[in-house]
């Protein structure tokens, strides 16, 4: 990997999408008390939370 496409990789986004998550995996309980939907909405924050984590912490360990 070349010093200039290092630079131009972004950076942050693992944690924009954990923050994402975690807000979805926190509040969605309180939209959706009694509804299956609101199961697969805490599914999908945790799963968000967990690509970010893994785009943050785990892609860079692999290196």
């Amino acid at each position: 990997m070349s010093a200039h496409s290092e630079h131009n990789r972004p950076k942050g986004s693992g944690m924009v999408l954990i923050v994402i998550g975690i807000l979805i995996f926190v509040f969605a309980p309180g939209y959706f008390k009694n509804n299956l939907e609101g199961l697969g909405i805490i599914i999908f924050g945790f799963a968000i939370g967990g690509l970010g984590f893994y785009m943050s912490f785990l892609k860079k360990k692999r290196k």
